[in-house]
């Protein structure tokens, strides 16, 4: 066999991968404008409630944080203690809230079960094409929610600030491969216990968000007390995030590695499940 040959048989190889994965992501860009679309029809504020939902959750936090800091004696317009050196409070409570709710709707929909029936009588279709393309609709929702803001807050400020773009980007794909994982996972342990869902579910919501950072930063909290929060490899995110936008923000005991360590180890671990036990995932999107 000949160089030329070899040569002729890798770009071949290179061909069929990336016509396969393009046919994978038009199949899942297909899936996600069925259920955008689905879920426009099923609701009075059409294609906007995924735009409406999300906001409505972020001034409610946001309204939290300025009671806090007028508690606090804070000004109103302050992220509150020393965190309005580097952010106003909707810049700060924003890069937290895209972050957190980005993990916990990703996650919360993995929990519940695939509910796109109808894409799943399609051979090509799998369980995970349609966890894919539910997470695209949420990466697109909150990235649009959080630019729009970002964008009328730098408008107002006459400010714009985002020293690491790169950075933002990784820790949202990492987020989401997380969530991801972290949702599959749950979902085949739940096959042996359905009340381990239950207790997870409430636990994401209360104890994996309150220690997320939303409302607080890092560097805010003593040393002593920082391993009780940053176990939480939301947190990482959370700080990498708001760092990306301004690179001057402390982010003591954050590293990127462990975001990407938590994240990839998250994503192997539930592959290795849906590869062995795919069936037992359509049995639960059923339940």
């Amino acid at each position: 066999m000949t160089f030329f040959d070899l040569r002729f048989i890798l770009m071949m190889f290179i061909n069929r991968i990336i016509k396969g994965l393009r046919r994978q992501w038009m199949i899942i860009v297909a899936i996600s404008d069925y259920d955008r679309n689905r879920q426009a029809a099923g609701s009075s504020l059409g294609s906007w409630e995924s735009l409406i939902n999300p906001m409505q959750m972020m001034l409610f936090f946001i309204g939290v944080r300025v009671t806090l800091s007028l508690l606090r004696g804070a000004n109103k317009f302050a992220a509150g203690g020393s965190t309005d050196i580097y952010f106003n409070i909707v810049a700060f409570m924003l890069t937290g809230f895209c972050i957190v709710f980005l993990f916990r709707n990703v996650a919360i929909k993995s929990l519940s079960g695939l509910k796109l029936k109808a894409p799943l009588y399609y051979s090509r279709i799998k369980p995970l094409d349609i966890l894919l393309a539910l997470s695209l609709n949420d990466m697109r929702a909150l990235a649009t929610l959080s630019l729009a803001i970002l964008g009328v807050v730098y408008y107002f400020t006459w400010s714009f600030q985002l020293d690491s773009p790169g950075l933002a980007i990784s820790v949202y794909l990492l987020t989401v491969m997380m969530a991801i994982g972290f949702g599959l996972s749950v979902v085949f342990l739940g096959r042996l216990n359905k009340w381990l869902v239950k207790i997870i579910k409430r636990l994401m919501q209360r104890v994996i968000i309150f220690t997320s950072g939303i409302f607080f930063a890092t560097f805010e909290i003593p040393a002593h007390l920082r391993p009780f929060i940053t176990w939480n490899p939301i947190l990482h995110g959370v700080e990498l995030f708001r760092y990306s936008i301004n690179n001057e923000y402390p982010i003591p005991d954050i590293s990127l590695s462990y975001l990407i360590l938590c994240s990839i180890l998250m994503l192997s671990f539930s592959l290795i499940l849906y590869r062995t036990n795919e069936s037992l995932l359509l049995v639960a999107n059923d339940d």
